[in-house]
């Protein structure tokens, strides 16, 4: 299960990095921004469609020796082919692994579209709802689950990977070619923020309802535990989320330490997301009851 937790993290934070970056350049960056950011937004992106692939791969070579109860079926093609075309796990594998391809395809293509890549890295993210906790119920009620969680992905996403675009036109501030691109599309993505957090609790609240069927509590089980602990990270991102909004974010025109603490913040907060991500890679592995 350790080796498979953490190729789920790698997985969930590269699909992340890769959605929520393409769509603060395609959404919130003016021209002059977005171009100034392009090459190592570019770079970053590329990169993580490129983990995204490879642990999609690891991810089923690991799901074949856990079905088989054998390490070395993760090295049999015959067994892993045959989770791909027999199983449901596989099929919505199949799915995932061409999106994968995909975005490695328009994220290394020569003339990146912003647009395009936002698209399919969010199609990608969204995929993941096929499997998992997601993935347990049929009919309407698993319809709903489905749409519910790849909501609450793609809302994640626009977030946490967000706050990389959002670093980032810090970083560009300091040019006085640039700070008032910069300002705009923090504001921008500041302003959106506020929906996309309110899209991630209901949505985080229904996937508590549709998994479990009550709040971790007690904390009777690894499950509730790390679900409880995942709640009080992200209750401390929401709060450092609304200080930037409307503290910090309005004195940066006219207080140099304003820009200090807007760094401070933002790099606490994806520390935070990233703590969030490593504990939903643990516990979707676990006994949700």
């Amino acid at each position: 299960m350790t080796l498979l937790a953490l190729c789920r993290f790698a997985h969930f934070l590269a699909g992340l990095i890769a959605f929520g970056a393409s769509a603060y350049l395609a959404l919130f960056a003016p021209k002059a921004l977005r171009s100034a950011l392009a090459p190592a937004a570019g770079r970053l992106v590329a990169w993580a469609s490129v983990v995204a692939l490879v642990t999609a791969l690891v991810w089923l070579a690991l799901e074949a020796a856990s079905m088989a109860d054998d390490t070395s079926a993760a090295a049999d093609p015959g067994f892993i082919v045959s989770v791909l075309t027999d199983t449901a796990f596989g099929h919505a594998w199949i799915l995932r692994l061409a999106l994968a391809a995909a975005l490695v395809a328009v994220a290394f293509a020569p003339r990146r579209e912003w647009g395009v890549l936002a698209l399919v890295a969010g199609l990608s993210l969204a995929s993941l709802a096929l499997v998992g906790h997601a993935a347990m119920r049929e009919g309407v009620a698993g319809l709903a689950q489905r749409a519910n969680d790849a909501t609450h992905l793609v809302a994640a996403g626009a977030w946490l990977g967000g706050l990389v675009g959002f670093l980032m036109s810090l970083r560009a501030y300091a040019d006085a070619r640039l700070s008032r691109d910069a300002v705009a599309a923090m504001m921008r993505f500041s302003s959106s923020g506020q929906f996309v957090v309110a899209a991630l609790v209901l949505t985080g609240a229904g996937n508590v309802i549709f998994v479990s069927g009550h709040p971790p509590i007690p904390l009777a089980t690894p499950y509730r535990a790390l679900l409880a602990v995942k709640l009080a990270l992200v209750a401390l991102m929401i709060a450092l989320a609304l200080t930037n909004r409307f503290a910090i974010a309005p004195r940066l025109a006219k207080a140099s330490r304003a820009l200090a603490a807007l760094k401070t913040t933002s790099l606490i907060e994806a520390a935070l997301g990233t703590m969030v991500v490593a504990l939903v890679s643990v516990f979707a592995l676990l006994d949700p009851h």
